[in-house]
């Protein structure tokens, strides 16, 4: 496969999706503000490192993965996101 060509996948635990938007509040300084955080294809189409991006709810985290490659399991980077600290999380189906 080209790997100009290539998009980047967007999972929700494994599944498939065309993007996640999560709203959380983020502290820094005592301040607290409300961030948007949007995993789209788009977003990442000129990062041809990214494969993959799986986010997941897991215990008291949402835990967004980055992967170069899924099936090897190698990972770029790795988010995570207290579950108190998150407002919604939206999920667009394919």
């Amino acid at each position: 496969m080209d790997d100009s060509k290539k998009e980047t996948s967007i999972k929700f635990h494994g599944i498939q999706v065309k993007n996640v938007i999560i709203t959380h509040l983020r502290r820094t300084s005592g301040a607290s503000t409300i961030e948007k955080l949007d995993v789209s294809a788009t977003k990442y189409e000129r990062d041809l490192s990214i494969e993959t991006i799986n986010v997941q709810v897991v215990a008291d985290y949402v835990t967004i993965t980055y992967y170069r490659d899924e099936d090897a399991n190698k990972i770029i980077n790795r988010e995570l996101i207290p579950t108190h600290s998150i407002e919604h999380i939206m999920v667009r189906d394919i």
